[in-house]
C-alpha cells in the first residue's frame, strides 16, 4: 500500500462460534464490535511498522482479522464488524496524518472487502467451512484474492480522485498484494484459534506444537541475524521446509496458520529493514519486496495445503480405523445371529418331531415353520435388522390363504424390534396354520380378523395389544393335550419378550389376546403413539 493509503482489513470468525447470541444481544453485538475494532487497529499498526521508503507497506494484516471474524462468527455479525472495520480504518488513517474523506473511503473498501470475501467463502461451502479440507482451502484463497483486488480497485479509483501522485495500476498492484497477504496468513489463523476454543486440542499435540513453532521463531531470528551472503537464501529453505512439514503433518491447521505468520514476519523484517536473506541493499527496494511478497505466500500456500491433505488423511485413517470396528462387530453379531438361528432352528426340529404323529406330518410341519422363519429373515435383511412391521408380518404370513374377504388386518403404524419381530411371527405363523388346518381359514365362509392398538394405561401407552378372532368356521374346542405349536403361541410371547397371551378355544372361533410390552416397538411408534389421543379400542369377551 502507499504510505498515504492506509487500508485496514478484517478477516471473520464465522466457522466455529455459534451466531445466534450476537443478533439476539445487542451488548453482545457491541463488544464484539469493539473486540474486533481494537484488533484491527492493533493489526494496522503492526502493519505500518513493515514500511518501505517509498511509503509502501509490505502487508497489511488488518485484512485479515475482519474476514476471519465474519467467517466464523456467521452472518449475524455483519453489522459489528463492518463497523469495527470501518471506525478502525479510519482512526488508523488519520494517526498517520491522511485526510478525513479518503479514511472515510478506505473504511468502506475495506468493510466491502471483509464483507464480500466472507460471501463468497459461504456461498462456495455453506457454514461448515473449515481449514482442514482441500478444496475449501483453495476455495478461501479464491474468495480472499477476489475480495482483495475488489478492494484494491476502489482505493485506486479513491487515490486517483484525490489527486495523489501515484500511478493507479501500481495503486491496485500494491494495494492487492498487502491486503491478500494479510488475509492469507491472518484470517487463517484467527479461524483456526476459534477452532481450537471450541474443540480442545489434545495435550500432545499442543505441547509437540508449541515446540514446532519456537524452533520456527528462533529460526527465524538467527536468519534475520545473519550477515549478507549467497548462502543465506538458500539456508531458509534447507531449514525451514522441515519445521513447516513437521508441523503440517503432527498438528491441526491452527499450527500451520501460527507458522505462515511467523514466517511471514520474519520474512518482511528482513525486508523492510536490510537484514537477512531479503535484506541486501545492492538489489532494488521493489524486487525484494516483491521476492519477499512472493516466498510468503508460496509459505503459506505450502502450509495449508500440507496441513489440509495431512488433515484429510487423518480423517480417512479414523475412518478406516472405525471401519475396521464396525466390521468386526458386524462379524460377531452374525456369528451370534447364526448361533441363535440354528439352535432356534434345531429346538423346532425336535419339538415338531415330539408332536408328530409320522414321518410326513413332520416334514410338512417343520418345512412350514422354516419357511415362516426365512421369511421374517428376509423381511428384516430388506430393513437392514432395523426391525420389521406387524402390517408386513401379518401379510406374508395369511398372503396363501387370502380368498376374497376372508382376512382383516386392522391397526397403528407399528415397527416391531428385531427380536419381537421373530417371536411375533413364529406366533403369528401357528396361529395361521391352526386357522388354515382346522380353523377359520379351512371353510369358504371362515374369516380371521387381526387388529392391533394402544391401550392406555394412565398417561401413556406401556403396551401394544393384538388381537386375533376367527369366525364363521368349523366348530372350535379345546385340545386334549397341548402339542408344539399351542406351547409356541402361548409361551414364546412371555418368555422371550416379558408380554401375555390368552389363548381362548371359542366355540364359534378360536381367540388369542398378545400384549407386548412397549419397548419391544419403536420409540417413533411409541412417541407417536402417546401423542394422539387414544380412539376407542376394541373388546372381544371370550366365551
Amino acid at each position: 500500500m502507499l504510505k498515504r493509503a492506509r487500508p485496514l482489513r478484517g478477516k471473520s470468525l464465522r466457522a466455529t462460534f455459534p451466531d445466534d447470541s450476537i443478533g439476539r444481544s445487542r451488548t453482545g453485538a457491541i463488544v464484539l464490535g469493539v473486540a474486533v475494532g481494537c484488533a484491527c487497529f492493533v493489526a494496522a499498526r503492526l502493519g505500518l511498522v513493515f514500511l518501505a521508503k517509498p511509503g509502501l507497506a509490505v502487508f497489511w494484516p488488518a485484512s485479515g482479522i475482519a474476514v476471519g471474524a465474519l467467517i466464523a462468527l456467521g452472518p449475524n455479525a455483519r453489522l459489528p464488524v463492518t463497523l469495527a472495520v470501518v471506525v478502525a480504518t479510519v482512526v488508523a488513517n488519520i494517526t498517520i496524518g491522511r485526510i478525513a474523506s479518503l479514511a472515510v473511503v478506505f473504511g468502506l473498501v475495506n468493510a466491502g472487502q471483509t464483507l464480500l470475501t466472507a460471501w463468497l467463502v459461504e456461498r462456495w461451502f455453506g457454514r461448515s467451512f473449515k481449514l482442514e479440507d482441500v478444496s475449501q482451502v483453495l476455495g478461501f484463497l479464491a474468495a480472499s484474492a477476489v475480495g482483495a483486488a475488489v478492494a484494491a480497485a476502489g482505493a485506486a479509483v479513491a487515490i486517483s480522485l484525490a489527486q495523489i501522485t501515484a500511478p493507479p495500476l501500481d495503486v491496485w498492484r500494491l494495494w492487492f498484494a498487502s491486503c491478500l497477504l494479510g488475509i492469507v496468513t491472518i484470517a487463517p489463523l484467527v479461524i483456526g484459534l476459534a477452532a481450537a476454543l471450541r474443540d480442545q486440542l489434545p495435550r500432545r499435540e499442543l505441547i509437540e506444537g508449541t515446540v514446532a513453532l519456537l524452533m520456527l521463531a528462533a529460526l527465524g531470528v538467527f536468519l534475520v541475524s545473519l550477515p549478507q551472503g549467497p548462502w543465506a537464501t538458500a539456508l531458509p529453505v534447507i531449514i525451514g521446509f522441515p519445521l513447516l512439514l513437521w508441523i503440517a503433518v503432527r498438528c491441526r491447521p491452527v499450527f500451520a496458520a501460527v507458522a505462515a505468520f511467523v514466517v511471514a514476519l520474519a520474512v518482511f523484517t528482513s525486508a523492510t529493514f536490510n537484514v537477512g536473506p531479503f535484506g541486501d541493499a545492492r538489489i532494488p527496494l521493489s524486487d525484494r519486496i516483491l521476492a519477499a511478497q512472493t516466498a510468503v505466500l508460496m509459505a503459506a500456500l505450502l502450509a495449508f495445503i500440507l496441513a489440509a491433505l495431512f488433515a484429510e488423511r487423518r480423517r480417512n485413517e479414523a475412518m478406516l480405523k472405525q471401519g475396521k470396528e464396525r466390521l468386526q462387530l458386524v462379524v460377531a453379531e452374525l456369528d451370534h445371529r447364526v448361533k441363535n438361528v440354528l439352535a432356534t432352528v434345531s429346538a423346532v426340529a425336535g419339538h415338531t418331531l415330539d408332536a408328530s404323529s409320522s414321518m410326513d406330518h413332520f416334514v410338512a410341519a417343520l418345512d412350514g415353520r422354516l419357511r415362516s422363519m426365512a421369511s421374517t429373515h428376509e423381511l428384516l435383511s430388506h430393513r437392514r435388522w432395523r426391525g420389521l412391521t406387524l402390517s408386513d408380518l401379518l401379510q406374508r404370513e395369511l398372503a396363501p390363504y387370502r380368498v376374497s374377504d376372508n382376512s382383516e388386518i386392522d391397526g397403528p403404524e407399528v415397527t416391531l424390534s428385531a427380536e419381537a419381530g421373530q417371536a411375533v411371527a413364529m406366533v403369528l405363523h401357528e396361529l395361521t396354520t391352526n386357522a388354515a388346518k382346522h380353523g377359520a381359514l379351512s371353510t369358504r365362509d371362515g374369516r380371521v380378523s387381526v387388529r392391533w392398538y394402544w391401550p392406555l394405561n394412565g398417561n401413556a401407552h406401556d403396551r401394544l395389544v393384538i388381537e386375533w378372532e376367527e369366525s364363521g368356521g368349523p366348530s372350535v374346542k379345546a385340545p386334549s393335550r397341548s402339542g408344539f405349536g399351542t406351547s409356541v403361541i402361548g409361551d414364546l410371547i412371555p418368555y422371550e419378550l416379558g408380554g401375555r397371551v390368552d389363548l381362548v378355544f371359542a366355540r364359534d372361533g378360536l381367540r388369542c389376546r398378545v400384549e407386548i410390552p412397549s419397548d419391544c416397538v419403536s420409540r417413533e411408534d411409541r412417541l407417536t403413539a402417546n401423542s394422539k389421543e387414544l380412539s376407542f379400542a376394541p373388546t372381544l369377551s371370550p366365551n
